[in-house]
């Protein structure tokens, strides 16, 4: 999982008007350095609307993703944001989630995307690394945070 994450696909705080915003944001690392193709970030944005992935953490966390078609090498991108995002919840799409922290999946295989959630699971429930990621002021100390788990 250690190449699917790296420093310079890490944003820290970014304000955002909406989710939609933040996805793309999210999205212009991976965008940039040439892991998804075109239409990934429509993709992303319209399985957000079908299938939300707010999830009620103590620091807010959605894992936005879409179909491995979109995928052209696997990478994940993260974004913390400034002010506290309404996504809806994985799970119960009636719930509002305020997101502070992004993790973009753009994975292919499917066992991988497994164990990449996994890692992940893990990562979010720990609520003090949680905080540490959403306060964060650069990108180097995310990846320092998440690396320990990888």
């Amino acid at each position: 999982m250690e190449s699917l994450i790296q420093e310079n696909r890490i944003e820290v705080n970014y304000f955002a008007k909406n989710q939609f915003e933040a996805i793309e944001m999210a999205a212009k690392p991976l965008k940039e350095q040439g892991f998804v193709s075109d239409g990934f970030v429509g993709a992303v944005m319209e399985r957000e609307k079908n299938f939300p992935t707010g999830l009620p953490t103590s620091v807010g966390v959605a894992l936005p993703h879409t179909e491995a078609g979109y995928v052209v090498n696997e990478g994940i991108s993260i974004l913390t944001l400034e002010k506290p995002i309404i996504f809806l919840g994985m799970g119960n799409p009636k719930e509002e989630v305020p997101v502070e922290i992004i993790f973009l999946l753009a994975i292919n295989n499917p066992v991988k995307q497994i164990n990449v959630l996994q890692t992940i699971v893990t990562i979010i429930q720990d609520e003090k690394v949680l905080q540490e990621i959403k306060d964060a002021e650069n990108s180097k100390t995310v990846y320092n945070l998440i690396t320990q788990y990888i």
